[in-house]
């Protein structure tokens, strides 16, 4: 098989090699697995419905082992991926066993790594994993085996963690969808870029899957399939060694079932890099600490929580069912003593009229650079969508990208004064869950106000998709964003943090 060419050296200069080969290899499973019975804690919970922090606990105290736990990921992987699909490739059962031995191993000498000790996470398949097939869902990476690992892949490596896959993405995170399917309805969309780890999350094929973030690419499929989706600040996780799309707005960050999971996790991959630039020069973080030392029933006690006017650009959502559980979370968080504040915003940057005319000179000029010389020798192997964007992007003039840069810096400015007045800012998101083409949904009470994630992207922020519950008929997942000024992550997660201490909605699992 063929191997792509992208060394260190080229990666840090941008270049984008590509390989040429065969397709992706078939995973396997332990010829037991589908008649196996699940493995459940002691009060009978399977073990793939577990959260990080509770599997973590339960081997930390050797009530089960890291090879029980990567056989029930295994065992649930063959019972719902062959309808899910959330693998763009699952590793060989041999290979996850032998990762999850040697945790047990490390455990039985005494060195315990940490929190994420053992506990089986998904990498989104346009993240860099040495020697095994990173192929982006794109024919022009078919066949690309990585000649090193990303940083966050590295990190997490050493904090423990068993690699059991790549998850399905989107075509390099922005062209033609991928295959996987919602775990609540095989119908519905899982929404995008990092379809597969928010899937795969739901359905309990691993406890964490690490995606990217440019457009929503984290929070849209975390809303869409019920779990926990955090991006945080730009450069509080490196992004080397992932394929780009906006390098200047790319963020890498996890999905997981609680914003306790995700805060362990940006944890264990969180911190300076010499490989990336963009990275805060910070040493580490301790975010899920602070989240740990919360207590009391009034554990927001002083913290200022802004939601949109009536009338705001970020309650324009078009379903009834998204604002009803909006507001019930703000009782919710409330009632945890917090001061509710409501903000106006000002979201459109003169002289552009709406914020993705602003976003897309941006993103399809950084997404040229990188792609350019694929895109001149075999653009006819892209899929038009992402073509289109290399196209657009290559062809776009220099002005037109510093002027959307200048924009987007005095925008920025204006827009996150609101935090001057507030510590975090929450809205609902857009909408549940569309059906998959060429279905149609059903027809909405209004239009959306526009895109709502995007702003927090252009600003760096970190912002954090919160499970609000499910919709009245169709009992799909429904969600809300919680962000907060760039380097605040601490305060927006705490408020997550409270406000699932208080709910069970993020305990919810699809019935499949």
């Amino acid at each position: 098989m063929a191997e792509g060419k992208i060394s260190r050296a080229s990666f840090l200069r941008g270049a984008a090699g590509a390989g040429a080969g065969a397709a992706l290899t078939a995973f396997a499973t332990p010829a037991a697995a589908a008649t196996s019975r699940d493995r459940t804690t002691q009060d009978d919970r399977p073990l793939h419905d577990l959260e990080i922090s509770e599997a973590s606990e339960l081997i930390r105290t050797r009530r089960i082992t890291a090879v029980e736990l990567a056989t029930a990921m295994l065992e649930r992987a063959a019972q719902v991926e062959e309808r899910v699909i959330a693998y763009a490739l699952l590793y060989k059962a041999d290979d996850i066993l032998a990762q999850a031995r040697a945790a047990d191993l490390l455990l039985k000498r005494g060195r315990y790594l940490g929190p994420l000790h053992g506990i089986p996470i998904s990498f989104k398949d346009i993240i860099f994993t040495e020697g095994i097939l990173t192929e982006a869902n794109s024919k022009v990476y078919r066949g690309f085996r990585p000649e090193f690992d990303a940083t966050c892949v590295k990190r997490l490596k050493a904090a423990g963690v068993v690699v059991v896959g790549k998850s399905q993405t989107v075509e390099l995170a922005s062209g033609d969808p991928a295959p996987t399917n919602n775990p609540w309805n095989l119908a519905r969309t899982p929404g995008g870029s990092s379809s597969g780890a928010g899937a795969g999350t739901a359905a309990g094929e691993f406890l964490g899957g690490i995606g990217s973030d440019t457009r929503g690419s984290i929070r849209i499929p975390a809303g869409a399939c019920g779990v926990t989706g955090y991006r945080p600040t730009y450069g509080i996780v490196s992004k080397f060694g992932v394929f780009p799309l906006g390098y200047t707005i790319d963020s890498v960050g996890p999905l997981a079932h609680s914003a306790l999971d995700t805060a362990l996790l940006v944890d264990a991959m969180g911190g300076q890099d010499p490989d990336d630039p963009t990275t805060r020069p910070v040493k580490g973080y301790a975010l899920a600490k602070a989240l740990l030392g919360q207590d009391g029933r009034r554990p927001l006690r002083g913290v200022r929580v802004g939601v949109p006017a009536p009338d705001d650009y970020f309650r324009g959502v078009p379903n009834d069912d998204e604002l009803a559980a909006f507001d019930e979370a703000v009782k919710v968080i409330a009632s945890l003593g917090a001061e509710i504040v409501t903000v106006r915003t000002e979201t459109l940057p003169t002289p552009f009229t709406t914020l993705n005319s602003m976003t897309t000179p941006i993103v399809n000029s950084e997404l040229a650079a990188f792609q350019y010389d694929n895109w001149k020798a075999r653009a006819e192997d892209f899929t038009l969508p992402y073509r289109d964007q290399v196209n657009n992007g290559s062809l776009l003039p220099a002005n037109a990208y510093v002027e959307a840069q200048r924009a987007r810096t005095l925008w920025m400015k204006g827009f996150l004064t609101m935090f001057d007045h507030v510590d975090v800012f929450m809205h609902p998101v857009d909408d549940i869950a569309a059906l998959k083409p060429p279905g149609k949904g059903p027809a909405r009470p209004r239009p959306s106000s526009g895109n709502k994630l995007s702003p927090w992207s252009l600003t760096g922020s970190p912002s954090i998709a919160l499970p609000t519950g499910l919709s009245g008929a169709e009992r799909m997942p429904l969600s809300m964003l919680v962000n907060a000024a760039p380097g605040d992550d601490e305060v927006a997660l705490r408020v997550a943090h409270a406000f699932q201490g208080a709910t069970t909605h993020h305990k919810l699992r699809p019935p499949l």
